[in-house]
């Protein structure tokens, strides 16, 4: 049985070392496809109605900076080798403080909840664009 390496080449840096290999997804460019997404369907949402791109935009936000911090989390359990008992319980404190603030922003901020959850899905809609350029090799 082989002994994992000390620092584990999982495509998840942001390095240039990143965008010249080929082999990893970009964070970045996976946060701009996102916030290009959440602008998109803001505008969409703002035709529709007032208070649905409202939803779109806080939707699109919420998820971007959740996607933020998860990265930073996940690099530092799994690239830095820390698993330590804080960053589980960061770890959760995200989770819980993600939930509350979703039920803050749903029933006593009245967001609209479909166009919220339109922006929450901009970022599976931005990782399935990364995936599909990284094997068309872009």
């Amino acid at each position: 049985m082989e002994t994992p390496p000390e620092r584990p080449d999982s495509g998840l840096g942001e390095g240039p070392q990143e965008e010249e290999s080929g082999g990893g997804v970009s964070l970045r460019r996976i946060e701009r496809l996102n916030l290009a997404l959440v602008g998109v369907g803001t505008a969409v949402g703002l035709w529709i109605s007032p208070r649905f791109g409202l939803g779109v935009l806080v939707g699109g936000l919420v998820m971007a900076a959740n996607f933020r911090i998860i990265a930073a989390v996940i690099r530092s359990v799994f690239l830095k080798g820390s698993t330590s008992p804080v960053n589980v319980a960061v770890y959760w404190a995200k989770f819980a403080g993600l939930m509350l603030l979703v039920g803050i922003l749903i029933l006593k901020a009245r967001v609209d909840a479909v166009g919220f959850l339109v922006g929450l899905t901009g970022i599976l809609v931005a990782i399935t664009l990364e995936a599909v350029l990284r094997l068309v090799g872009r």
